[in-house]
């Protein structure tokens, strides 16, 4: 079942991509700079038939909505990141689980779909189809989560409740800032950990060390890691260590998972 290498979910889907958050220590521009064109299409070439544009409310002129698969000029082959990490709305990838059993879905892996530059119409179509499938978990993941509570307050039914829908925020050191209300579970993934957090209180933890060979890289201390897993013992949030942690753990790795989570 399992189709990526990323310790806590089963699969991850993208019909988002890109992001203009600008972190140095980022995993996702790094792939999709790596496996996207050194060329950047343009409304009207090859390929790139029923694209458009998304005119933004912020004046970002790079936002596109392709319909179908962009495929690379001369061979045909299908490129996951033809915009590079410029937020695109890949359409087309919406029913992509549709038929699929069930399964723990990381939504957005390459994107922020909940990043101020979004628009919430891409938001909801993603909402949609996730409801259209009903039989698998999705984690949602976000370094905006004031996002989440923006949406709620415009009207609740814009950020969907239930079991199987997971808002996640993303925590690096101590400033952050949480999101919570009830009917919603909520995660926090603490990677990469780059200082001693206090961990807020949550449904549950992920933590996890930067990866990479960026020059700066900030390798943990056992300690910082030793705090978290006191503190979720003290609140009873489970813990799930990525495996990026297992040379500074050295034993085995804490790998829980909340008692509504529905392991497949």
């Amino acid at each position: 079942m399992k189709k990526t290498s990323i310790d806590w979910c089963d699969s991850t889907w993208n019909p988002v991509t890109g992001c203009l958050n600008g972190c140095e220590y980022c995993y996702a521009r790094r792939i999709a700079e790596r496996f996207g064109l050194d060329y950047t299409p343009k409304l009207g070439d090859p390929g790139m038939e029923g694209a458009s544009k998304y005119d933004s409310e912020k004046g970002l002129d790079t936002m596109l909505e392709l319909e179908k698969p962009y495929k690379r000029q001369g061979n045909g082959k299908v490129e996951p990141y033809p915009m590079a990490f410029y937020p695109t709305f890949h359409r087309y990838r919406l029913n992509d689980y549709m038929k699929k059993k069930g399964r723990n879905i990381f939504v957005c892996s390459m994107a922020d779909l909940f990043g101020s530059w979004v628009p919430d119409s891409w938001i909801q179509e993603v909402f949609k189809a996730c409801e259209k499938a009903p039989q698998h978990n999705y984690l949602f993941l976000t370094k905006n989560p004031k996002r989440y509570y923006e949406l709620y307050k415009k009207d609740k039914g814009l950020l969907p409740a239930g079991g199987n829908m997971w808002y996640g925020f993303s925590i690096t050191n101590n400033s952050y800032d949480g999101w919570y209300t009830d009917a919603r579970l909520i995660f926090a993934s603490i990677e990469p950990i780059l200082e001693p957090i206090e961990i807020p209180i949550v449904d549950w933890v992920i933590v996890g060390a930067e990866t990479g060979r960026r020059k700066n890289k900030v390798i943990p201390k056992r300690e910082w890691i030793e705090r978290i897993v006191e503190d979720c013992c003290k609140y009873n949030i489970p813990l799930f260590m990525k495996s990026s942690l297992a040379e500074i753990w050295e034993e085995p790795l804490i790998q829980e998972y909340p008692e509504s989570f529905e392991l497949f």
